[in-house]
């Protein structure tokens, strides 16, 4: 069983091998919404034992890559505005730094926001 992130959605990929052809087939077994990532009862009908377990296992370690992707980059957020900071220096007025700064304009407003929630921020 493999798993691809594709927009929205998990597929579930079984490969099979095919000794006339001599490799591997892919067959998408079905999809799950990544925003409720739940196996439907139609969909666990249609995979083995192994394969649920594979797919409770991936979940898991992508919910966990996903979570230490978020605490790092917490952690080491303020250093890399400081390298950000540079770059712009570096850069002056080019496009691309206005672009960038417009993106980081507006992302920063919301963790502002988030961070005032939080009483985090004053």
């Amino acid at each position: 069983m493999h798993f691809r992130l594709r927009k929205n959605v998990i597929q579930l990929i079984r490969i099979t091998y095919d000794d006339t052809k001599k490799k591997g087939n892919n067959a998408i077994i079905g999809t799950v919404k990544v925003s409720n990532p739940i196996l439907p009862e139609e969909l666990r009908l249609k995979l083995t034992s192994e394969e649920i377990k594979a797919f409770d296992i991936w979940l898991n370690t992508q919910h966990r890559t996903d979570r230490l992707r978020e605490e790092m980059a917490a952690l080491t957020l303020a250093e890399h505005m400081l390298l950000a900071e540079k770059w712009f220096e570096r850069e002056g007025d080019s496009k691309s730094a206005q672009l960038v700064a417009h993106d980081i304009v507006s992302q920063w407003h919301n963790m502002r926001r988030l961070l005032i929630k939080k009483e985090q921020l004053g």
